[in-house]
């Protein structure tokens, strides 16, 4: 019997994008193509032929308004749209000669990305720091700024190394 499809639990933070797009490569390259995904990192794949398909990832969060237009501009340009999980868009292209396959054309842009990223971190890592009971001390109040503050250096991090190349 034969397996058609398949369900993966693969977890990524924030700032390791670019390893979830060569993961979805890599199983392209495999033949299991992405049908669908849920928060927090349940990944839904079809077998089919291996296929030279490229994955990026955008950090866009706006009023269906402004996305209807975000999603026409990558579908002039040859990208499909795959869907949404907690505000990363997910798009899709087959690779062919001489074609960029980068969503992004300057590091600005990659940059505005992570700035995105990190303004939503904080917006939800502040209404945890007002409910917590400092009085109160606890191994969740501890975890919580511990991550907290490595995500926002691991994106500081991606940020400067963007700058600087």
């Amino acid at each position: 019997m034969q397996i058609n499809q398949v369900t993966k639990f693969k977890w990524f933070f924030a700032w390791q994008d670019e390893e979830e797009e060569n993961w979805l490569h890599e199983m392209a390259l495999q033949g299991w193509h992405l049908i669908g995904f849920s928060f927090p990192t349940l990944y839904r794949f079809e077998k089919g032929e291996p296929r030279n398909v490229f994955y990026r990832l955008d950090y866009k969060t706006s009023p269906r308004r402004d996305m209807d237009a975000y999603l026409q501009l990558f579908k002039d340009t040859g990208w499909e749209y795959c869907g949404e999980m907690a505000g990363w868009q997910y798009f899709r292209k087959e690779a062919k000669a001489g074609e960029t396959l980068e969503i992004f054309t300057d590091d600005e842009s990659k940059i505005a990305k992570y700035r995105r990223v990190q303004w939503m971190v904080f917006i939800l890592f502040f209404p945890l720091i007002l409910v917590m009971d400092f009085n109160r001390f606890s191994i969740g109040i501890v975890f919580c700024c511990i991550l907290f503050i490595y995500a926002q250096i691991k994106l500081a991090q991606r940020i400067r190394s963007l700058r600087n190349a």
